[in-house]
C-alpha cells in the first residue's frame, strides 16, 4: 500500500496553511536562485553586446561549414553555422552561432560580424538574434522568475 499523495488535508477537508506556506516558500526559493543566475547572464551578455556595438570593428564573415549539437531526445539537434572573418592583420577566426529557424546560410553566405579588437574571439553577428535575444531572453526570463519568486515568497508570510 502506498502513502496517500496529499498528506495536508485534515478529516475535516480544509487545507493545512502550513503546507501551502511550505510549498510556497519552496518555490519562491527555487525561483529565486533561478532567477538570479538568468538574469546574472543575461546581463553579462548584454554588455558583451554594448560593448562590442560601442567598441567592436566589423567586417564581413564567410559561412564555412554547418554543426548540428546533439539536444535531447525530443528535439533532435540545434543548428549551428561556423562564420569565418578575419582582421586588419591577417588572421582568421571562426564564430559559430545558432541558426535561426527561418533561415540557414549555406557554406559561402556573407554576413556582418562585430568583433573585439583585444580579443577577436568575442564576436557576434551583427543580427537581431544575435545582439538582442542572447541577452533578452536570459534577462527576461530571470527577471519573471524573480517576480514569482516575490509573489511566492508573500504568500508563504501570509498563510
Amino acid at each position: 500500500m502506498t502513502a496517500p499523495l496529499l498528506t495536508s488535508v485534515p478529516a475535516t477537508g480544509a487545507p493545512v496553511l502550513g503546507a501551502v506556506s511550505d510549498v510556497a516558500e519552496m518555490l519562491a526559493a527555487g525561483c529565486l536562485v533561478a532567477g538570479i543566475v538568468l538574469a546574472a547572464i543575461g546581463t553579462w551578455q548584454r554588455r558583451t553586446v554594448l560593448h562590442l556595438v560601442a567598441d567592436g570593428r566589423r567586417t564581413t564573415a564567410t559561412a564555412v561549414r554547418s554543426v548540428l549539437h546533439p539536444a535531447d531526445e525530443r528535439d533532435g539537434h540545434t543548428h549551428h553555422v561556423v562564420w569565418r572573418f578575419s582582421t586588419p592583420d591577417g588572421t582568421a577566426y571562426e564564430h559559430e552561432g545558432l541558426a535561426s529557424g527561418v533561415h540557414h546560410p549555406q557554406e559561402g553566405e556573407t554576413a556582418t560580424v562585430i568583433y573585439d579588437p583585444a580579443d577577436p574571439h568575442v564576436a557576434r553577428l551583427e543580427t537581431m538574434a544575435e545582439r538582442t535575444l542572447s541577452w533578452a531572453l536570459f534577462l527576461g526570463t530571470g527577471m519573471a522568475l524573480l517576480a514569482v519568486a516575490v509573489v511566492a515568497g508573500a504568500i508563504g508570510l501570509l498563510t
